[in-house]
């Protein structure tokens, strides 16, 4: 059932309410343990007692204050999080939306905005008593997403600040998730061995606290927030491609601390949990399937694209008659343009197979790729060039694969995606001509470093840590159409593939492979062994 602003307000103020009250039951377990040591007499005596439960009042009012009354600095401090750079022009995109921000929702609070320096993928928001409250991204996503999609987001964690359910979350992790950073550190460092010291051991207590507070935490607060995104931006498909973009990247799990979670736009580690519905997950997940709120956005798209074209229908003063049907198409701005005839589609520059196309009113959003007379498009554009085809289909595009040369050997290569398959066995080939052609660019190589140094930061964690990666999105296999792996290539060159083990086939997307050449050639290692 939908909640009204005031269901919202009402359900924050006991749920903060209930973390101050379990924060002072665990302060008066504390001292009653550490009281067990005195004498007898005292311990029954009704002063003892009153004593008791005033101290642990104190101390969990103490604690709740200093822990939720700067929750917001609290929260960007442990991240690190930066004011955006007023000479870096993406930075400064990220700083007028949240302007923009303030003009939309009539200066209603004062919304700091922050970047986290990070290649993941991710953003989060958050809320104090004292009214602070800011929207951060991390530098990954700010870097990789266009204009719209940025705005997606922002509005997106806006709506949970404007509503007020992200003060309880907020709370809840000041409280219990800056615990759960310590505790990852403490594994880090002592690879992974525990110590009984009794002030690690009411760290670890407070963090098995914090996972029961999701107990709390309602996973259809972001699917309120993702409806007041497309209802702000009127732009779906922005927030759609957005989180499917999130869902096969590093969200930040080892950098981010799992005590954040509830208040990320989609949990830093991913689990199979989260991606599952019913009872149980309903209880213990803070974030719904992504698959689910990508359906439900996509869903929505139609209304727009309808809305769209009953503007075009207005101006115009007729409807079109004609019997072929017009498409609107998403450009890489992601605006709506259109409406186009097929020819006009045909001589787009833009147009690709990933790109988003609708018929208007009664049509939802889809891939141009499964439109067949848009993919005839693609196919006539590939008639046109000097190639061989494969008989293999791009994974990402649904195109026809072309045999091409590559270092001298032979792979199968996308004209629209610059994906590249290749045969396992003819790899270690590639990788021994590495530096003959041509050195690397600048370009690779900052990127190579880059994404060396964050994956290795993932990698560590998988491997501290006991939780396993949850399902993603994958590929199929160009060949035989299952399901590709998609990991590490090894331990040493931390570049994501995918990965078929029946047909020994590899899928690189555009510069990965690129990207591992560089590594090998510069010797681009982990700083630190991987083994913990």
């Amino acid at each position: 059932m939908p909640l009204t602003f005031i269901d919202i307000e009402r359900q924050k103020n006991w749920r903060i309410t209930l973390f101050f009250l379990v924060l002072m039951v665990l302060y008066l377990a504390v001292v009653a343990l550490f009281s067990a040591a005195l004498p007898g007499p005292l311990i029954v005596e009704s002063r003892f007692w009153i004593f008791l439960v005033v101290a642990s009042f104190l101390a969990a009012g103490i604690h709740f204050w200093f822990s939720a009354a700067n929750a917001v600095d609290t929260v960007v401090r442990r991240l690190d999080a930066q004011p955006p750079d007023p000479k870096d022009d993406i930075h400064r995109m990220f700083a007028n939306i949240i302007q923009e921000l303030h003009v939309v929702s009539g200066n209603k609070r004062d919304i700091r905005c922050a970047v986290i320096p990070s290649l993941s993928l991710n953003a989060l928001a958050a809320a104090d008593l004292k009214g602070n409250a800011v929207i951060a991204v991390t530098e990954g996503l700010l870097s990789r997403l266009t204009r719209p999609q940025i705005e997606a987001v922002v509005a997106h964690e806006a709506h949970h600040i404007l509503s007020g359910d992200c003060l309880e979350t907020t709370v809840a992790a000041s409280i219990f998730g800056t615990f759960s950073s310590a505790m990852e550190k403490i594994r880090y460092t002592s690879s992974n061995r525990l110590f009984a010291s009794p002030a690690f051991l009411l760290a670890w207590v407070l963090l098995q606290l914090g996972y029961l507070l999701n107990l709390f935490i309602s996973r259809e607060r972001e699917y309120r927030a993702d409806a007041a995104a497309v209802r702000m931006t009127r732009n779906p498909l922005a927030l759609a491609e957005t989180l499917h973009f999130l869902s096969r990247g590093w969200r930040g799990a080892g950098f981010i601390g799992s005590g954040f979670e509830m208040l990320c736009i989609v949990n830093p580690m991913a689990t199979a949990l989260d991606e599952t519905e019913g009872f149980l997950p309903d209880l213990l997940s803070t974030h719904p399937p992504l698959r689910k709120r990508m359906d439900l956005l996509l869903a929505m798209a139609r209304v727009s694209v309808a809305e769209l074209d009953s503007n075009v229908e207005r101006r115009s003063g007729e409807k079109q008659a004609d019997s072929a049907p017009n498409y609107f198409a998403m450009s890489p701005r992601q605006q709506w343009q259109g409406p186009f005839t097929g020819g006009e589609l045909d001589v787009l520059p833009w147009l690709s197979p990933l790109t988003w196309v609708a018929t208007g009113e009664g049509q939802s959003a889809e891939r141009a790729w499964k439109d067949p007379l848009i993919n005839a498009i693609f196919l006539r554009r590939l008639a046109g060039e000097t190639r061989t085809d494969s008989g293999f289909t791009c994974p990402s595009c649904r195109q026809p694969l072309a045999t091409a040369a590559y270092k001298g050997t032979q792979v199968f290569q996308c004209s629209f995606c610059a994906g590249m398959l290749v045969e396992n066995g003819k790899i270690p080939r590639i990788i021994a001509r590495t530096g003959r052609e041509r050195p690397c660019t600048e370009r690779l190589n900052a990127l190579a470093r880059s994404v060396l140094q964050q994956n290795q930061t993932r990698n560590i964690y998988r491997k501290v840590s006991a939780h396993g990666a949850g399902p993603v999105p994958l590929l199929p296999c160009p060949k035989c159409k299952n399901p590709m792996y998609r990991g590490f290539y090894s331990t040493a060159h931390l570049i994501e593939v995918d990965r078929c083990s029946f047909c020994g086939l590899t899928w690189f997307d555009q510069d990965e492979l690129e990207m591992l050449q560089c590594m090998i050639e510069n010797r681009l290692l982990p700083e630190v062994p991987l083994t913990v």
